[in-house]
C-alpha cells in the first residue's frame, strides 16, 4: 500500500510544472524553474490532504480501475473500505508538510518534460475550492499519468 501513497506522490509531482516554451532563435525550454514546480507539487498535495475523505478514495479507485499496482482491483473488489482504511493510516504520515517537501524535492529534481506539460490542467483544479469538484477535476490528470508513466511493480 506504500507504493499506492509513493505513486501518488509521483503523479502529482509530474503535474507540478509548466509547458515548454519557444522563441526562434532558442530551443524550447522549460517555462518552469524546479522552485515553481516544486511549489506546485506542495500546493496540490496539501490541498490532497485537506481533501483526504475525498481524495483517497478516488486515488483507490483510480489505481483499482488501472490495476495498478497489479492485483489492486481485486483487493478493492474483495474489501475497498479495507484498502482505503490502510491507504488513510499510511497518507497520515506520507502528508506531513515535512514528507510532502521532501517527495516533491525529490520528484521535481529531475522532472522530464513530458510531465511539464500538465501545470495549467493542474492549476485549474487547484483553482476549485470544493473538495468533490478538486478531487473530480484531478482525477483524470492522474489517471493519464498513471497510465503514461513507467511500469509499477
Amino acid at each position: 500500500m506504500s507504493r499506492l501513497i509513493a505513486l501518488s506522490l509521483l503523479v502529482y509531482t509530474a503535474c507540478a510544472s509548466s509547458e515548454a516554451s519557444t522563441t526562434p532563435t532558442t530551443t524550447p525550454q522549460p517555462a518552469s524553474t524546479t522552485a515553481d514546480a516544486q511549489e506546485v507539487c506542495v500546493t496540490s498535495f496539501t490541498h490532497n490532504r485537506t481533501c483526504t475523505d475525498q481524495y483517497i478514495p478516488s486515488l483507490v479507485d483510480t489505481r483499482a480501475k488501472l490495476d495498478v499496482p497489479a492485483g489492486i482491483a481485486e483487493q478493492v473488489k474483495q474489501d475497498r473500505d479495507g484498502v482505503i482504511a490502510k491507504a488513510k493510516v499510511e497518507w497520515a504520515t506520507d502528508s506531513t508538510d515535512e514528507n510532502i517537501a521532501h517527495h516533491c524535492q525529490q520528484m521535481t529534481a529531475n522532472m522530464p518534460d513530458s510531465a511539464r506539460a500538465m501545470i495549467d490542467a493542474v492549476r485549474a483544479c487547484e483553482a476549485q475550492t470544493e473538495c468533490a469538484a478538486y478531487v473530480t477535476c484531478m482525477q483524470p490528470i492522474e489517471e493519464k499519468l498513471i497510465t503514461s508513466g513507467p511500469p509499477h511493480p
